[in-house]
């Protein structure tokens, strides 16, 4: 019984920086997907990914943009200093729909909303 007190009180210091963790605030980034039929990510980095890019790079705010291709899909995050909000969404949504793709380009979906970085 002598090691009760060190036991809980080392259990206690555990259980504290877990939660400092726990409180720091996450940021948001606005994750776009596109699902198409062409399936080379070759070719859907020249046909989708580098003009997304190059539209999304040049939007207020936007600190940095990640993004995959890969077979028959296309990712993207897009950091905005001090994180993402609604009305940052609604900017991206506005500019993506605004853009003029490849013609070989069939988009069967897309998505587009906030939500913790994974890219």
């Amino acid at each position: 019984m002598r090691f009760k007190r060190p036991f809980v009180l080392a259990a206690a210091m555990l259980a504290g920086t877990g939660n400092a963790y726990a409180d720091q605030p996450k940021t948001s980034v606005v994750s776009v997907r596109y699902v198409v039929t062409e399936q080379l990510p070759e070719r859907l980095e020249t046909t989708l990914l580098n003009p997304l890019e190059r539209t999304l790079v040049a939007l207020p705010r936007v600190s940095n943009v990640r993004s995959v291709a890969g077979h028959g899909y296309v990712n993207l995050e897009i950091e905005f200093e001090g994180g993402a909000t609604e009305p940052d969404l609604a900017t991206v949504s506005n500019r993506i729909d605004g853009l003029v793709l490849d013609s070989k380009v069939v988009v069967t979906s897309r998505t587009v909303l906030l939500a913790s970085p994974r890219l």
